[in-house]
């Protein structure tokens, strides 16, 4: 069972099986709910040391408003994690691949 080692993320996986995608672009509070509203996402978390955590679509609304919102990181280039509730942030990224679904990364920093 693969587990992250390192962030920012390269790749992405399910198990043992590597996944074709490629980050896109860094994503902001207001682009996911944007993207909450017109598609169906995916989420995935990384953080080191444990395996990737991909949340299903039932799921990621509420994940998004409990979990990952009140955690997101405005400034990817100034984390100051004593900003964040329980000292740990979120960097988020949208990731595409060959079928139609986006995937948005959360990187946990903590």
């Amino acid at each position: 069972m693969k587990i992250v080692s390192f962030i920012p993320m390269t790749n992405l996986w399910l198990d043992n099986e590597n996944i074709v995608a490629k980050r896109e672009k860094y994503l902001s509070a207001k682009e996911i709910q944007e993207k909450l509203k017109n598609n169906p996402i995916e989420f995935v978390v990384a953080s080191i040391g444990e395996k990737l955590n991909w949340v299903s679509f039932d799921k990621s609304f509420n994940f998004w408003k409990t979990e990952l919102k009140p955690h997101l990181v405005d400034d990817i280039n100034n984390i100051n994690l004593n900003a964040y509730p329980n000292n740990y942030a979120y960097i988020a990224s949208e990731w595409s691949r060959e079928i139609e679904t986006s995937i948005i990364l959360f990187e946990k920093y903590h």
